[in-house]
């Protein structure tokens, strides 16, 4: 019995106070629970961004195969359209801003090029 002392659940002397095993399940179900919470929700921003890089290799991979004829620069806004006589096609010219009679057939996006050589998709 001597070196198990330390185990056992009631005092080994008279004049020990009585040992109380706490229960730690509420304790434990919560540190459980705040560690799931964690795990998801940290899975979920991996999953969104991974599903924003590939969106952004798509666009890179499309402007990228566009034939041109400038060097697009960083920073500057590009729109892509698509006409039957001349497929798709970046511009410096604004949806709004081509005549009835020269109007591309299709808009396809509104992009940046970044100094890392992506193409960047803007919003509104």
């Amino acid at each position: 019995m001597g070196d198990k002392k330390g185990l056992m659940e009631y005092g080994t002397e008279p004049s020990f106070p009585a040992i109380t095993i706490t229960d730690t399940t509420q304790y434990d179900n919560h540190q459980i629970q705040k560690a799931t919470n964690y795990i998801q929700t940290k899975a979920q921003q991996i999953k969104e961004q991974y599903n924003e890089l590939v969106d952004l290799a798509k666009d890179t991979e499309m402007l990228s195969s566009f034939e041109k004829r400038y060097e697009p620069m960083t920073g500057v806004d590009y729109w892509v359209y698509e006409s039957k006589q001349s497929g798709k096609f970046i511009s410096i010219i604004r949806p709004e801003e081509w005549t009835p009679r020269t109007q591309p057939d299709d808009y396809h996006g509104h992009f940046q090029l970044s100094p890392d050589g992506t193409w960047v998709r803007q919003n509104a």
